[in-house]
């Protein structure tokens, strides 16, 4: 089937679900909720047909008549299904993939084939908010303890707040302060001696003026993999936080909130683990490794991945701090203020032993001599970064209230506080040769101005509503790159300024962009039961910089250019009754058209034996990729970022929820991809480094799916027994020049609520019920390698929480 009849079939598909739904399902009742109060207040309850309320488009509103491709989880959901981290989210949301460039606290999001690339400096497809201000690029993770929800956006965002995306926007909502004494304690044990704390306190200071609201995490957890090599064994968790909120009303028509927040890693990393070898790799064979790393390999396979032997003692180190501050102010019935101020600081700090390979000894069949202790690939990661937020919305209500309109600005400004850059070592001699620390200093500025109406035609047709939105955004970056003389990070932003004497070749690179985006769409409530929209969308991310001073045949791509994309998207919400069974059924089909696509191309790197300056016509051995087979200006950790022509990602959401009795629900939800190389335009020099004639849509699955089932009975006096069981599936998963399998996974829980009819909930979780081995990421994926490494996900996790609540 050729590409443009999968289009086709895909939204002709689309389009007969929802005229199918829209007809059959059509049913009466009253009217659907237009506003709610806060974001905080966001989502109703679970696993049921009641209310969810999302702030999609920055005003709280039913889920089922919203018109945007949105997931969305309330505190209760969070808990019942055991999401403990960011990356737990990808079991319950289709057709996300969450993975971590270099580990898993540095997280990377993909939604719709957009991510941020693995390595490099690229602006992200999709950026998680914390409290409605943006995530700094790097260790996004964000922590899930005392979440009133979390929203999943599918789709271009950015005409209605922060910052432009061309895939989507994670929403993490915390509990906000209210004026009722009350809290929780929560405790959880499970294997690998996994140790939970949890814990809230609400206090009402002044009545109906001033509240503040207090929560706190620890978690430690021994590492489920253990190393026979150098260091701890990884894939452990020590893990802590406090948040503190502050809610001021003195007086009508004026809140403020204030939100402090902290958070903490300090790990032994992740396992990379050694998953295939290219027996065939001109690269391995000529510097006399293949035979050595063949055998590490059958090693490996006969421990499993659980046991892994590493050259280094890695860590991985995060931290997080971050001042938020709301302010509402209404100043008239019909018009109101909002700022948003965001300070974030987040410092990352990894080293990995990426190759998943202990120190390979030379066999003497290639450039090597034989003995020759030699370092195949190593990864360090160390980012401080300073981010300021702002953003002004004015927002009302005109023509008897038949007209809402907003506007508003956004303004950001990210820039280094300390050393930040790569090191990474491939192919070295442990005391004899090195590369140097890459240093990468960016300094990041966008503005942006926008505007919305929505519209009520109800004189046209009763339910009928235009919006319509433009943004114009202004990027700029200003980025200082250079070479170390060690290969620790010790150079300091004024440093590079300054050319000084312990960084090389520094130059300072800029790049700017600007670009009008936009949103025009129709949506009809044409029953309370069944909702219809239609959208198109103009999306846009900046270009970037690449590190450090590019040479030679390079020096061209040392900045890329933005990329931008125009989808539509239609769908339908709907719920049905029949009988005492009740059901809900959401479907979305879209497609969209990019532009300047940007992707990373890896290899690049001089090998330490066997340089070549040759034009690049193959993967020819020890070719250097600028020409100069100097290892110090190579592109950091061999990837360069690169703009490669157009690409066309078309899909369908869906999300189901059937209740036959009281008390029992089924859940069914699902994406379905079709991507396609609309037009590849990498230049000759570049080519080598693309495994395939086609631009790689890393991290993106081609079908992704979730379903569950949870029963939940009153026991009288005794509580509330529920019982939960979730499925999750995912299609190959492609990364750099790999695909990972796929896999299938099967999370369980039962909760005893209100035991004895005392404030007290007692839950037994698992997670991964059957052990399944997956790969979570990958960590060395590049042909040119010769290797594939990967990270796998968590084993059989299991345990029984206790949370005591108290106040109201």
């Amino acid at each position: 089937m050729r590409g443009s009849q999968k289009l086709y079939l895909l939204l002709g598909t689309g389009l007969l679900v929802m005229a199918t739904t829209g007809a059959a399902l059509a049913q009466s009742s009253g009217e659907s909720q237009s506003r709610a109060q806060e974001p905080d207040h966001a989502l109703a309850s679970t696993g049921s047909l009641d209310e969810i309320v999302v702030t999609a488009r920055r005003s709280a509103e039913s889920i089922q008549s919203t018109p945007v491709s949105v997931t969305a989880f309330n505190a209760d959901m969070l808990r019942q299904a055991s999401i403990q981290n960011t990356q737990d989210l990808i079991v319950k949301t289709p057709g996300i993939f969450l993975a971590g460039s270099g580990g898993r606290e540095n997280t990377i999001y993909a939604i719709r084939g957009q991510s941020k690339a693995l390595s490099g400096n690229s602006a992200p497809g999709v950026i998680p908010y914390f409290a409605e201000v943006p995530s700094p690029v790097v260790g996004a993770g964000i922590p899930t303890y005392d979440l009133s929800s979390v929203q999943v956006l599918k789709g271009p965002q950015g005409t209605l707040f922060g910052r432009n995306t061309t895939g989507g926007a994670i929403l993490y909502y915390p509990t906000a302060p209210n004026y009722e004494l009350g809290g929780y304690i929560q405790g959880a044990y499970g294997n690998y001696d996994d140790r939970q704390f949890e814990g809230v306190l609400n206090l009402p200071i002044v009545a109906n003026k001033v509240a503040l609201r207090l929560s706190g995490q620890y978690q430690k957890r021994d590492g489920y993999t253990r190393t026979i090599g150098v260091g701890r064994d990884p894939d452990n968790v020590n893990s802590r936080g406090y948040r503190a909120s502050l809610l001021l009303e003195p007086v009508e028509g004026f809140t403020n909130t204030t939100i402090y927040d902290y958070s903490r890693n300090r790990t032994a990393g992740d396992a990379s683990v050694l998953v295939d070898v290219d027996r065939n790799s001109p690269l391995l064979a000529t510097l006399g490794l293949l035979q050595p790393i063949v055998d590490v390999l059958e090693a490996q396979q006969r421990r499993g991945p659980r046991v892994v032997d590493t050259d280094i003692g890695q860590f991985q180190n995060v931290s997080r701090r971050g001042l938020t501050n709301r302010t509402e102010i209404d100043l008239a019935d019909d018009i109101h203020l909002i700022n948003i101020f965001g300070y974030r600081r987040n410092k990352l700090d990894y080293f990995a032993s990426s190759d998943g390979l202990p120190t390979i000894v030379a066999d003497g069949t290639g450039v090597f001599p034989v003995g020759t202790p030699v370092t195949v690939v190593n990864g360090r990661q160390t980012q401080n970064v300073q981010q300021l937020s702002d953003e002004v919305q004015l927002r009302g209500e005109a023509m008897d209230g038949n007209l809402d309109w907003l506007v508003g600005g956004f303004y950001l400004k990210s820039k280094p506080k300390g050393p930040s850059g790569t090191y990474v070592p491939i192919f070295t001699i442990p005391g004899i040769t090195d590369v140097p620390f890459s240093y990468n200093f960016y300094d990041e500025t966008s503005k942006a101005l926008f505007a919305n109406i929505g519209l009520k035609l109800d004189s046209v047709v009763e339910g009928l509503r235009f919006n319509a939105g433009f943004r114009y955004t202004w990027d700029k970056i200003e980025a200082c790159v250079g070479s170390g003389v060690t290969s620790r990070p010790d150079v300091k932003p004024a440093d590079c300024a300054r050319g000084a004497s312990n960084i090389v070749n520094a130059s300072v690179q800029r790049t700017s962009s600007k670009a009008p985006t936009w949103t025009i769409g129709l949506d009809w409530q044409a029953t309370k039961d069944v909702f219809l929209y239609a959208v198109t969308r103009r999306g846009y991310r900046t270009g970037g910089v690449n590190s450090p001073t590019l040479a030679g045949r390079l020096t061209p791509y040392q900045s890329f250019a933005p990329e931008k994309v125009t989808d539509v998207e239609i769908g339908a919400r709907t719920e049905w009754r029949a009988g005492d069974v009740r059901g809900r059924v959401n479907v979305s089909a879209f497609s969209g058209w990019y532009n300047g696509v940007q992707i990373p191309l890896s290899g690049l790197a001089t090998p330490a034996a066997g340089c070549s300056t040759t034009t690049p016509g193959g993967t020819a051995p020890g070719l250097s990729p600028d020409g100069d087979c100097d290892p110090g200006n190579d592109p950091t950790g061999g990837t360069l970022l690169v703009n490669a022509g157009k690409t066309r990602v078309s899909g369908i959401d869906f999300d189901t929820l059937v209740s036959p009795i009281q008390g029992l629900s089924f859940t069914a939800a699902g994406t379905l991809l079709d991507t396609k190389t609309r037009e590849l335009t990498l230049p000759a020099v570049l080519r080598p480094y693309l495994a395939s004639p086609e631009v790689p849509f890393n991290l993106t699955a081609k079908f992704t799916f979730s379903g569950g089932a949870r029963y939940a009975v009153e026991l009288g006096s005794a509580g509330e027994l529920a019982a939960s069981l979730d499925y999750y599936h995912t299609s190959k998963v492609p990364i750099t020049d790999v695909k990972l399998p796929g896999y299938d996974l099967f999370n369980g829980r039962i909760d005893l609520n209100n035991v004895g009819g005392l404030p007290m909930d007692i839950g037994v979780f698992m997670r991964n019920l059957f052990n399944k081995k997956y790969y979570a990421s990958g960590t060395v994926t590049s042909a040119l390698l010769g290797i594939t490494s990967a990270i796998y996900g968590e084993p059989r996790m299991y345990g029984v929480q206790l949370r005591y609540r108290f106040g109201s």
